[in-house]
């Protein structure tokens, strides 16, 4: 029997970090470009206005690239950064590629 070679977590997570962007209707270049907190990315998304829809745009991410079942639903809150958050993704994918 041959077994697939798992996705490489780097591509995994560019994927992950355009799917986000396009669920929350922003440009990658402005939500990755700086360090924003999350309450920051839910004033200027025109579709998320809480925390809820922020969660749920990462979470319908993950599904649609099919890495639900590989990594958790990051905790965090408002005040952390993207950055926090894409470095607890990375994590994770890193983790279960090994």
């Amino acid at each position: 029997m041959v077994t697939a070679a798992a996705p490489d977590p780097n591509t995994t997570l560019e994927e992950f970090k355009l799917c986000v962007a396009r669920r929350l209707q922003l440009e990658p270049a402005s939500l990755y470009q700086k360090s924003l907190t999350l309450a920051d990315v839910v004033v200027r998304s025109p579709v998320a206005s809480n925390s809820i829809d922020l969660m749920e745009a990462v979470a319908g991410a993950m599904a649609e690239l099919e890495i639900d079942d590989r990594i958790e639903l990051p905790s965090i809150t408002l005040q952390h950064t993207v950055d926090e958050l894409i470095d607890e993704v990375r994590a994770q994918l890193l983790a279960a590629a090994q």
